[in-house]
């Protein structure tokens, strides 16, 4: 999968926050962005998800520009987890990856097996079974 992000310019309405940006990630490759605090960082991001309307430019998965994709197509392919929420219930951090099956499940659906193995195995992939029943931060 490549995600190809192409003179994108991004902001909300009226103002804008960055412009000109573009850059090409493959699957398996990792793109850390780094900037001081109000820069636009999270901006981007909210842009490339199809959060926030882009004020110019395109984002494209695997040369299909994701302009017109539904939510349910955008939640298979992008998964974002923000950097503070706050949350009633204190999570694990297991709950909080298998939460990230949702769009295949279905919002109300009952998580089955292989959605927790897929889960379990997302943990070890980074190294991080030992965090799995650490509850996450309230």
């Amino acid at each position: 999968m490549r995600l190809a992000v192409r003179d994108l310019a991004f902001g909300y309405p009226g103002v804008v926050v960055g412009e000109g940006v573009g850059f090409d990630l493959d699957g398996g490759e990792v793109l850390c962005l780094l900037g001081p605090n109000g820069s636009g960082k999270t901006t981007l991001f909210k842009t490339i998800l199809r959060l926030l309307r882009p004020l110019g430019g395109t984002v494209a998965v695997d040369g299909d520009v994701v302009d017109r994709w539904s939510r349910s197509r955008l939640a298979h392919v992008f998964g974002y987890v923000p950097q503070a929420q706050a949350s009633t219930f204190p999570f694990s951090v297991y709950d909080i990856v298998l939460m990230g099956r949702t769009a295949h499940v279905g919002a109300v659906a009952v998580p089955t097996r292989r959605d927790r193995d897929i889960a379990r195995e997302a943990l070890s992939a980074l190294g991080i079974e030992d965090l799995a029943e650490l509850p996450t931060p309230r």
